[in-house]
């Protein structure tokens, strides 16, 4: 989306409601948690290293250490940002227009890394990634940067929510830093946990896959096309499991336990492809399995639901089957 678009949008939804109630409306809220409570239930967790509280990120910042910190801070939203973080959003981290025949794709190794150079990040950088409200966007900026092979990238659990909760700052973001060359330690490009669409056909008709679709109720039951894709449907043989369901009712992780009440009987001894609409919601369920649970073989479909009802809708590939969706 052009940033021109997003201003107008921002521009009619406040004249609509008024600044105060729009406010009020769509930033995100504030969450209290025990800090010490979450940090243990980050011990419990299989790479409790990519995870952090707001506590800890605040004590981080104060020390001086290298930190990166960024926001995938919806533009049309009010969310002032966690002072000293660095804030984008979708469009800028997607692949750009005409690259593909759809929407929705991540960009390339190259543009991250420009990305991430422009915020002063090198290799040996830790980068804390952050959204507002249900953190999904946190999720799949953390894939991304994960792929880099970049080490120390940590999901702020509960992001500005609990950010906020703490009484911490936010404010301005994006402040001037000098660029550096930041170069990808090891872009994982043969298997980097992304999954194509070939993957997909042939893992429906494989006992050793488990496509798991991480949208609501009524894109999976096919009662709702989400705009950008084609046409509603399911893929063949997905088991659902709405990302959501991960969260607690705060927006933070829930326990290890729990989690693997939820997933662990349907992934036991599967490799794991999860989709939703365009690889966000999904990267987020796949950052879940890998560093919660600490599943191997698990890759996030990037193309996602656009891709494959363009597949079917638009290509007709014969290969590319649909359930829940029309005639």
């Amino acid at each position: 989306m052009k940033k021109s678009t997003i201003a107008l949008g921002v521009l009619a939804a406040v004249t609509a409601v008024g600044y105060s109630a729009y406010n009020t409306l769509f930033s995100a809220k504030s969450v209290t948690v025990d800090a010490a409570a979450q940090e243990q239930k980050f011990t419990q967790y299989a790479h409790p290293e990519h995870f952090i509280s707001a506590h800890q990120l605040k004590s981080m910042m104060d020390s001086g250490k290298d930190v990166v910190v960024i926001g995938a801070l919806n533009p049309i939203k009010p969310d002032s940002p966690i002072l000293g973080s660095y804030a984008l959003w979708r469009n800028d981290y997607s692949a750009a227009n005409g690259h593909y025949d759809f929407d929705g794709m991540s960009n390339s190794i190259e543009e991250m890394e420009t990305i991430l150079g422009s915020f002063g990040a090198t290799a040996d950088s830790t980068i804390v990634v952050y959204a507002a409200g249900s953190h999904h966007d946190a999720g799949r900026l953390y894939w991304q940067i994960h792929n880099l092979g970049h080490q120390d990238v940590r999901y702020l659990d509960g992001g500005l929510n609990v950010w906020k909760g703490a009484g911490y700052p936010t404010g301005s973001a994006n402040q001037s830093v000098t660029a550096v060359e930041y170069k990808a330690p090891n872009p994982r490009q043969d298997n980097n946990a992304l999954a194509t669409l070939d993957m997909v056909i042939a893992a429906q008709n494989n006992p050793d896959w488990v496509i798991l679709d991480t949208r609501g109720n009524d894109e999976f039951n096919g009662k709702v096309s989400i705009s950008g894709a084609y046409g509603p449907g399911t893929i063949p043989s997905s088991v659902h499991i709405d990302w959501t369901k991960a969260l607690n009712e705060d927006t933070t992780l829930k326990s290890a336990q729990e989690l693997q009440a939820l997933y662990g009987n349907i992934i036991k001894g599967k490799k794991v492809i999860a989709y939703c609409q365009s690889g966000v919601r999904s990267a987020h369920t796949t950052m879940i399995l890998t560093e919660v649970l600490g599943a191997t073989g698990v890759y996030n479909y990037d193309g996602s639901w656009i891709e494959y009802s363009h597949a079917h809708y638009e290509q007709k590939n014969p290969e590319v089957h649909v359930i829940n969706g029309k005639s």
